[in-house]
Order: structure tokens, then C-alpha cells, then sequence
């Protein structure tokens, strides 16, 4: 089985090896593109799934995270979805950070999208490709990791698709790691790697 590992907004696969490696430890075939924006990152793994006929877990931190939840909720293939401090609700979370205060974080995260293609960052884009509007019944299992130190994913918003999934009676676990912020550090990764094995042995390998 192959997993695909998908790194964050500025970031690049270099950046997540605390995520590609329980992937690895559980003799998994990775794939981790690089990619400049959603709608690039979109499209990459559109073209790894039509391009094999085998399944996928699919892995992603912060904006990979929310292209992990949605293309499991649209696309055929992928058999489990982990997300880490990803977004659910995507205008919720430009929202957001445009919020923060000036020099802050937040606001630097939203200056920074804002010199994407504006189509990126409009309300109908946002919609479009929030993972939350495409919860429904049968979704492959699904895997949270959160911190509650988030600072640029406000956690309620992961919550509230936890929620909402389980309502619906889908397989989802939601691991809030207390202290961790954004980025894992330390005994985080430990924590996310001991979560991520456990979650594949028991939900994704054989499906």
C-alpha cells in the first residue's frame, strides 16, 4: 500500500519527515509532492490517484491536512485520511487569520495567501474546497491530531468536523495534544507518531 504525505503552505515534504516517518515504520510506499497552493496541491494528488489503480492513505499537515479530509471525502482510492492541525472550514480559517493582530502570526499567514492568485482566497474558492462541506455518510476513517496551542487553526473549528463526522456515523479519532502549537516539537511528534501507527494497524492496512 502507498501513503501520500502532503506538507503545509510555505512548506515542503523536507519539512514533514515527523510525519513521513510512522508512515514509513509501517513499510508504506510514500509519495510527497511539493506544491505551491491549494488548488496546485489539489491537482498533484488528482493526478497520483488517476495515474494508480492501488489505494492510498493520505497524510497532511496544516493546508495538507485539509486536502487530505477533502479529496477523501471526493476522490476514489483513498482508503484512510490523517490531518494534522488542519483546517476544516477553510473561509472560516481566512477569516481568521485576517483577524489577528498586525505583525502577529495570523495576520502575517493571511498577508502571505493574499499574494497567492486572488481566486485563491476568494469566498466561492474557499467554499468550494472546505472539507467540512463534503462530510456525509461512508467517508473512509479519518484520523484529527490538534493542539490545543494552535495558533493559526483555531481548534473549534476541528472539533465541530469531528463532531459532525462522527453524527453521521463515520469512523474518526480525534487526538487534541495539550500544549502542542501548530507545528509539532519534541514529544509531540512522539505523541502523533504513536497515534498515526495505531490509527493505520486498526483502520487502514488490509481495507
Amino acid at each position: 500500500m502507498k501513503a501520500i504525505a502532503l506538507h503545509g503552505f510555505g512548506s515542503n515534504p523536507e519539512k514533514i519527515n515527523w510525519l513521513i516517518g510512522p508512515l514509513k515504520s509501517l513499510n508504506l510506499e510514500i509519495l510527497a509532492p511539493s506544491y505551491r497552493d491549494f488548488e496546485d496541491g489539489l491537482n498533484k494528488v488528482t493526478d497520483i490517484l488517476k495515474n494508480n489503480n492501488e489505494n492510498f492513505i493520505i497524510a497532511g499537515h496544516s493546508m495538507g491536512g485539509a486536502l487530505a479530509l477533502l479529496t477523501a471525502s471526493t476522490l476514489n482510492n483513498i482508503v484512510c485520511a490523517i490531518s494534522v492541525s488542519g483546517p476544516t472550514d477553510r473561509l472560516a480559517q481566512v477569516r481568521w487569520l485576517s483577524e489577528g493582530e498586525p505583525g502577529s502570526i495570523r495576520r502575517r499567514t493571511y498577508e502571505e495567501l493574499l499574494k497567492l492568485d486572488s481566486r485563491q482566497v476568494s469566498e466561492e474558492f474557499l467554499r468550494k474546497t472546505s472539507p467540512i462541506n463534503y462530510l456525509r455518510p461512508g467517508l473512509p476513517p479519518i484520523l484529527l491530531i490538534h493542539g490545543s496551542n494552535d495558533e493559526l487553526v483555531n481548534i473549534q473549528q476541528v472539533e465541530n468536523y469531528y463532531e459532525r463526522a462522527k453524527a453521521l456515523g463515520n469512523i474518526i479519532e480525534f487526538v487534541k495534544i495539550e500544549g502542542m502549537a501548530h507545528t509539532p516539537r519534541g514529544k509531540d511528534i512522539r505523541v502523533i507518531a504513536k497515534a498515526i501507527e495505531s490509527f493505520v494497524q486498526k483502520h487502514c492496512i488490509n481495507r
